[in-house]
Parts: structure tokens; C-alpha cells; sequence
């Protein structure tokens, strides 16, 4: 079997890397992942790579392996995605092409949307343009936030919609744009692909190694680590409004989960379109509550949204103009779930309880919400 990835030094994608190299050392037989990775300062692709395969986070079954044992597993391609060029198709001919890489911003600001809308979009038809005349299967990784702004229960299918979904920033639309292009083209050439769709990435939850662990704390967290540092610095407390519809929840879903499906769906045929969610999103106004008691920032206010919100602190000010003004548009959408049916029969759903959610807070808190950049 070969498979090439994208994305492996990322958040999602070195999960991705453990999970593929576990089921290479499982099948006991001639496999090959390439990884297209990029230089990082100093350091080569080959030392970004090593560094997730050999350290305090790396699973166990990988780290008995041995480093030198892993390489027989890898091919290292050592280019930024935007210039790849095809140099060894005979090498990757009939490979599954994982494509995790991506660019996660979720600012509504004006000036961030072309950048955003390339870093996603235009990168993944370079790439798909480059490879596809090789590869076996695409598989493109999405968000399940692409759906747009929806109510009720959604189901996996994103391609066979009545309407034309509102997306809340320039990212949602750049990946529900790019999984367009690939699913239009796939059938035009008759070439396997898949879609999956992460919500939004937490801690691990699996087993008991690195529990709660996660490379770059986003989304939730900002919110969390914003709070956090303002406590320590400020004696007295500025009263914070956090606007949010109390119907809505945040989609949350381990890392390791999502990583884990990916591996056990990439080569099944029946599956096209697949959202990697939870079966029940995590109430906006409980969150909220549980994140602010164990970063210590005691208060806030939770109100409903209003035409004329105006600042009443500095730190009100400071939140909204950064972080809360991107956050702000998922505490107030409309509610929805997904439907779970078919992922739960892959693999059973992590429960996402109140005390799962304060321990994903709290293991961020105690490491000071210090990201791990390889």
C-alpha cells in the first residue's frame, strides 16, 4: 500500500501520520507513506518529522519501533505544497492521496479572505491538478462547518443540497469551495475521492496515553487562553458580555478520534461524504461557564445578541476586536446536530461530558496554552 500526506506536521495530520504508521506496523508487509512536508527555519522536513516521531507525545507502539524502523515506512518530500512539482509519479503510481493540509483562520476581516481562500482552495486544485493522474482515491479533509449556517440536523451530504449554504467566514467557504472542485472533478475523470469532515479538534480522549493532549490550542481555547493570561494580569475584573444564542452548541471532537476514522474509512468505497462530529454539540452558555471558572476570570455576563453593543471596558474592547469578533458568529448561529448514524458504526463516539471538556481546559492551563511549533 502507498499513501501520500499532506499536512503531517499539523495538528490533525501528525495524528494521522501515527495512525497510518501504526496499521503499516500491524499489516507486517510492504507499505510507503510519503510525506510532503515543508523546511522550517533551520530545521528540514526530515527534522520536523523526526521530532513528532520521537517525542514525549509520540504513542508508544511508534517509539518500540524505533526511529531507524519507522524511516522503512517513509519517503520524505521535501516541498512547500505551492511548488510541488511531479518529479515521481512512477514512485506513487495507485497511492491513496490524504490531503490534510489546510489553512485554519477564521477571521472575518476583509483583508485576510484572498489569503485564506488560496492558502485552501487554489493550493488544493495545484495539487490535485499535479497528482491526480497517479493516485488510486483523493481524500480530502474539510470541516464539518462548511455546511454554513444551519438548523436542525445535518446529514453527510454537502453535494446534492436545494440551496446554497451561508458560511459564516472566508474559510468555511474556501473548504466547502474546494470540496466542490474535487468531488466535480473526480466524477468528470471517474477517480475515487472521499470527503471528511472534522468539527472542531480537541484533546485526546482515546485510551491512556497523552490524554487531553493537543499540539495548538484554537478555537475554544483562544477564548480560554485570552482569559486566562487577562486574570493574572489584571487585580481587578472588567465586567465581559459574551454574546451567544443559549440554544447553540460548539461541535466538539478529539483529535485522535477523528485521526483514527480516517485511517479506518480512507479506502471504503461506500463512503463519499463522512462529518467526523460528535453526536451532541457542547452547550455555548455551559462552556462558557466551565471555561471561565478554570481559567479564574469570574466576570462575565451572558446576553443575547443586540444591534447596539458598545464596548463598556477595556478588556471587553480587547476581547471583541480580536478573538471574540471571529469567535463570535458560532455563539450565535442558529442550533444544529449531526446525524451520527454512520459514524457511530465506524467507531463509537467519544461522550464529550462536563468533566471531559474542564480537563481538555485544564490541561491547556497547566502548560500555559504553550503550542508545540515543529
Amino acid at each position: 500500500m502507498k499513501i501520500i500526506l499532506t499536512g503531517a506536521t499539523g495538528v490533525l495530520g501528525s495524528h494521522i501520520m501515527y495512525e497510518i504508521l501504526e496499521l503499516f506496523i500491524q499489516k507486517n508487509s510492504k507499505n510507503t507513506l510519503f510525506i510532503i512536508a515543508r523546511n522550517k527555519g533551520k530545521n528540514s522536513a526530515l527534522d520536523r518529522i523526526n521530532e513528532l516521531l520521537s517525542s514525549d507525545y509520540t504513542p508508544k507502539i511508534l517509539k518500540d519501533k524505533g526511529l531507524e524502523n519507522l524511516h522503512e515506512y517513509l519517503e520524505i518530500i521535501d516541498s512547500d505544497l505551492a511548488d510541488i512539482q511531479d518529479t515521481f509519479s512512477e514512485k506513487i503510481q495507485d497511492a491513496y492521496f490524504i490531503h490534510s493540509a489546510g489553512y485554519v483562520n477564521l477571521s472575518t476581516d476583509e483583508d485576510q479572505k484572498e489569503k485564506i481562500f488560496d492558502e485552501n482552495a487554489k493550493i488544493t486544485k495545484a495539487i490535485f491538478n499535479t497528482f491526480h493522474p497517479f493516485i488510486k482515491k483523493f481524500i480530502y479533509i474539510g470541516t464539518a462547518f462548511s455546511s454554513g449556517i444551519r438548523k436542525g440536523l445535518i446529514d453527510n451530504d454537502f453535494h446534492n443540497l436545494d440551496f446554497t449554504p451561508e458560511h459564516r467566514n472566508a474559510y468555511e467557504g474556501a473548504k466547502f469551495h474546494s470540496e466542490n472542485f474535487i468531488a466535480e472533478q473526480c466524477k468528470k475523470l471517474g477517480l475515487p475521492f472521499q470527503i471528511l469532515r472534522p468539527s472542531v479538534i480537541g484533546g485526546k480522549m482515546l485510551g491512556n496515553e497523552s490524554t487531553y493532549f493537543i499540539q495548538k490550542y484554537m478555537v475554544f481555547y483562544l477564548l480560554a487562553k485570552f482569559f486566562h493570561f487577562t486574570a493574572q494580569r489584571k487585580n481587578e475584573q472588567e465586567n465581559v458580555r459574551f454574546i451567544i444564542n443559549e440554544e447553540t452548541g460548539l461541535n466538539i471532537i478529539p483529535v485522535d478520534y477523528v485521526a483514527k476514522i480516517i485511517v479506518n474509512t480512507f479506502e471504503r468505497d461506500d463512503i463519499e461524504q463522512l462529518n467526523i462530529v460528535n453526536d451532541t454539540s457542547f452547550n455555548i452558555a455551559k462552556g462558557l461557564q466551565l471555561i471561565m471558572k478554570e481559567v479564574g476570570y469570574t466576570n462575565f455576563t451572558l446576553i443575547q445578541n443586540t444591534l447596539d453593543f458598545k464596548y463598556k471596558n477595556t478588556i471587553e474592547k480587547l476581547y471583541y476586536e480580536s478573538i471574540g469578533k471571529h469567535l463570535k458568529p458560532y455563539f450565535t448561529t442558529t442550533a444544529n446536530e449531526y446525524d451520527t448514524t454512520l459514524l457511530n458504526s465506524i467507531l463509537e463516539i467519544p461522550k464529550l461530558d462536563q468533566e471531559a471538556f474542564t480537563n481538555m481546559i485544564r490541561y491547556a492551563r497547566l502548560r500555559n496554552f504553550k503550542d508545540i511549533n515543529v
